[in-house]
């Protein structure tokens, strides 16, 4: 949206749309206070590369006057899939998610008044959470661009960059039929995306250069939500849709689609915390394909927005993505939001102890998404001390024990798998059953470990395709887990990429 100052001061409203800018000249300017209807008359499509100029229209120009980027960002569509036939039709219904303007808004084609020329609509906002009965267009008159106001920009016009697009020069609008056939196509939609990953640091931080939010307990997933299809992929590679088959009705959990998304399946307990053992009952074989009515009902919370409204996302900041995905989430349909805290880590990572979660993870405002990079932008602090290690053997049980006695793990260093302690404590004799029944078939002669450990009871080597995830104590000189205690399986992870997770030195700076 650009403030304009003609033969009278008006806001522009633009939409992308085919590579052209279907525009609206809103006289009052736009407004957040709901129901409060402004009048915008439509006027020619713009060429693209228009929504980004802020300087001067000269005399003899169409538009002459001054102008200001007032307000950018992305839209979606509220309703339907083709904007160009809505604008047809007359009414235009969208989810902004821009600096200034935010959430939902209406437009609505009025019938001319007898002798009236033009083409009048109705511009207006709509019930959310973003409207504001106090909000003012006078309040807000800097651009998003520069920061100078209209006024400003007016006392250095000698100095301000021109724009020259003499209506005379060009009667049939030929310019803008120009960029209308060389169209910006759409970005290819992001089908392989390998998921951004977070550095773990020793030490929580405040900072206004980033964001904080939850560390959500369960397995990250990249979905791929179009038309008529959904793709859930783990950080693995597979697929996890056959494991969580009510994931495919994502497909009406977003305003705008086709969108690529970034998040964590989980399973929230009665207080919205998530639990990594119930999400585990998902695994077991008489519970797969289970449907969102049972004891167990998956949550895909939702975090980053990789792709959307035709345009791949990933080198836009951090803080302009979650703000457009925020905006497109519809949280009934079994997606959550993950909101962020803006500076202040401390204190989220004191919540995050409190309530006996995970941990926090921080984002600096302006990261790109990174795919398949560990990145210093994102960081991980952990309020428990876990490790993710692969199974490369159990022991024969002691007394009365069925099963095993205690699995034993490792972590990769290059290509050797380096032992790490014995897990005897965190199963059932459920679980004992059904961890024996995927090793058992892992069943090998030699050890998989670099150095064969020695154990109490006499051990059985299995093939390390398995990962678990292990809460404990602290790492002993040694290199050896103390009081590990068994939490899951992780199908999520490739064995390969497990590696001992060391901290770094919390710096916002690094």
């Amino acid at each position: 949206m650009q403030e304009h100052r003609a033969t009278r001061l008006h806001w522009d409203f633009r939409l992308e749309v085919d590579g052209v800018m279907p525009s609206w000249a809103v006289t009052r300017g736009p407004t957040l206070v709901a129901g409060e209807k402004r009048l915008a008359m439509m006027t020619e499509d713009h060429p693209l590369d228009y929504r980004t100029f802020e300087g001067v229209i000269p005399e003899g120009n169409y538009g002459a006057g001054e102008v200001i980027v007032w307000d950018e960002g992305f839209y979606a569509l509220a309703e339907g899939d083709d904007p160009r036939a809505q604008i047809t039709k007359g009414k235009l219904k969208i989810v902004l998610a821009g600096t200034k303007l935010k959430g939902l808004f209406t437009l609505v084609r009025m019938k001319p008044r007898e002798g009236e020329r033009g083409d009048p609509w109705l511009f207006f906002k709509d019930h959310d959470e973003y409207e504001d009965p106090n909000w003012k267009v006078e309040d807000h008159p800097e651009s998003v661009k520069t920061g100078k106001t209209l006024a400003e920009l007016q006392r250095a016009r000698k100095d301000a960059p021109i724009w020259k697009s003499n209506r005379a020069a060009s009667p049939d609008g030929t310019a803008v039929k120009r960029a209308a056939r060389a169209r910006v196509k759409a970005d290819p939609l992001p089908r392989d995306v390998k998921p951004m990953l977070a550095t773990l640091v020793d030490a929580p931080f405040d900072d206004d250069r980033w964001l904080f939010e939850l560390k959500w307990d369960g397995y990250r997933a990249v979905a791929v939500v179009e038309k008529d299809a959904v793709t859930l992929t783990s950080r693995k590679g597979n697929d996890l849709l056959h494991q969580f088959p009510e994931m495919k009705e994502l497909v009406r959990a977003f305003r705008s689609i086709p969108v690529v998304v970034d998040g964590e399946l989980c399973v929230l307990d009665e207080r919205g915390r998530p639990s990594f053992q119930a999400l585990q009952s998902r695994l077991k074989p008489e519970l797969r394909g289970m449907k969102r009515r049972t004891p167990s009902p998956v949550t895909f919370v939702v975090f980053d927005l990789i792709y959307a409204d035709g345009r791949d996302l990933r080198e836009r900041p951090l803080e302009e993505r979650k703000r457009l995905l925020e905006s497109i989430v519809v949280e009934e349909r079994g997606v959550l939001y993950s909101k962020h805290f803006a500076g202040k880590g401390n204190d989220l990572y004191a919540l995050a102890v409190r309530n006996e979660l995970e941990g926090i993870v921080g984002k600096v405002r302006t990261s790109p998404y990174r795919s398949g990079v560990r990145s210093r932008e994102w960081v991980k602090i952990k309020a428990k001390r876990r490790q993710e290690l692969v199974i490369g053997g159990w022991t024969e049980p002691r007394g009365s024990r069925k099963g095993f006695g205690s699995l034993l793990v490792g972590y990769y260093e290059k290509d050797a798998l380096v032992y790490a302690g014995h897990v005897g404590t965190g199963f059932d004799e459920k679980l004992l059953r059904d961890l024996m029944a995927k090793l058992k078939p892992l069943e090998r002669k030699s050890s998989p470990f670099s150095d064969t450990p020695k154990t109490n009871t006499p051990a059985h080597w299995v093939k390390p395709d398995l990962v678990a995830e292990v809460e404990f104590a602290e790492w002993t000189r040694e290199g050896i887990l103390r009081q590990p205690v068994f939490l899951g399986l992780r199908i999520d992870k490739d064995p390969k990429n497990v590696v001992r997770e060391r901290e770094e030195h919390a710096d916002p700076n690094a």
